[in-house]
């Protein structure tokens, strides 16, 4: 609920103000000090290391290939885009897209709650790595 509030606070302040840019910045200080201080950027941290390298053990050229397609198929789209203006109605953008995402104020607040909950997902991550090995 908190964050619902805070979301339709900062999606209704002017883009590009400072009490905008104050509004990223606050959450994203609180994210970094709560990793920081639960030990998500020690450099001794082998338990850490060990979840991730457990994750990444089925990794294999074919099994990221269709992610790495998928962002070289966006990204060649983007650049067309781009190169047609920006702003081309046969080739829309991910930037065109957004402006449409944007254009009021409760789509504001979701894509701001949205991104405010993928940001908390590292600290989820870390907080239930920690439980597991202290239980």
């Amino acid at each position: 609920m908190v964050l619902a509030i805070y979301a339709w606070w900062a999606a209704g302040v002017s883009p590009f103000s400072e009490l905008s840019y104050a509004l990223v910045g606050i959450p994203t200080v609180i994210v970094v000090f709560a990793y920081s201080s639960m030990g998500g950027l020690s450099p001794n941290r082998p338990a850490i290391d060990e979840y991730y390298q457990d994750r990444a053990d089925g990794a294999s050229p074919s099994t990221v290939a269709p992610w790495l397609i998928l962002l070289l198929a966006v990204t060649i789209l983007e650049s067309v885009g781009l190169a047609l203006g920006g702003r081309a109605s046969s080739v829309p953008t991910l930037s065109t897209t957004i402006d449409y995402l944007l254009a009021t104020r409760w789509e504001r607040c979701l894509l701001y709650v949205i991104w405010l909950l993928v940001g908390g997902i590292p600290l989820l991550r870390l907080w239930q790595l920690r439980h597991r090995r202290e239980s």
